[in-house]
This record gives C-alpha cells, structure tokens and sequence, in this order.
C-alpha cells in the first residue's frame, strides 16, 4: 500500500514537472510576423504548401518569412504599413516602372521586423513579406 502510494506521488511529482516546465521554463519560438499588423483582406500563401504541414512549433523554427498577398495595389498597401507603423518605422520606398514598393523597419517586443511590399508581375497581385531581424547570419 505505502509503495503504490509512493509511485503515485512520484508519477504526480513527474507530471507537475512537465507542465510546469513546458508552461513556464521553456518557451515555444516567437512566430515571425509577431507584432505586425497584417494588411485586411490579405492571406497566406505559405499556407496553401509546405509550411501548412509542420506544426506551430517547427513553423516557427522553420519558416522566417511569412508572405501575404492581396489584390490592393501597392501604394494602397503601403499606405496602410505607413499609417499603422507611424513613428515606429524607418521606411524606404521606391518606384520601378511606375510600381511602387517599399520595404519598413520596425522593431517588436526589441526583435527587429521587417515588412516588404511589392507587386508580384506574373500574378499581378502585391505581396507582402514580413521577417525578423537577426544579428547573426544562417550557417549554411
């Protein structure tokens, strides 16, 4: 009786400590695009292929872009990233042909983001491209 009352406070010792450390101690990865505002009406093109079929957890160590896409024109969509990241953002923009695009730098929770706008020829649509900032580059 004492030994079977012993195994399960060790079992419930065991399972407490789990929980707290997958709570509180480890700490899944940010998702990339964590903090920025996403354009309305825009979706996900990395959902429709491979990234759909990794968990949140492996998404997130994995995929370092997220990239949108919407049927805005770009200026549009530029606008919208210049008024929601007003006084939060250094911004370039530019014209090519006429097209307008942009690229924004901001910074989220102190992890540098940032944000590319552009019109994408072969779809005509405007893609929006969000990464983080890292201070270290990727072994290859």
């Amino acid at each position: 009786m004492a030994k079977n009352i012993i195994l399960v406070v060790l079992a419930a010792a065991v399972v407490a400590g789990g929980v707290y450390y997958f709570a509180v101690i480890r700490k899944p990865p940010a998702m990339v695009d964590e903090g920025i505002p996403h354009y309305p009406g825009s979706r996900d093109i990395n959902a429709d292929g491979f990234a759909s079929r990794l968990s949140p957890r492996d998404r997130a160590r994995l995929i370092k872009v997220v990239i949108l896409e919407t049927d805005d024109p770009p200026d549009k969509v530029i606008q919208f990233y210049r008024d929601n990241l007003k006084g939060k953002t250094q911004a370039f923009e530019k014209k090519n042909r006429g097209i307008p695009s942009g690229v924004f730098r901001t910074e989220v929770n102190g992890k540098g983001k940032l944000i590319m706008v552009t019109a994408n020829e072969d779809t005509r649509k405007t893609e929006i491209s969000i990464g983080e900032i890292t201070n270290q580059m990727p072994k290859p």
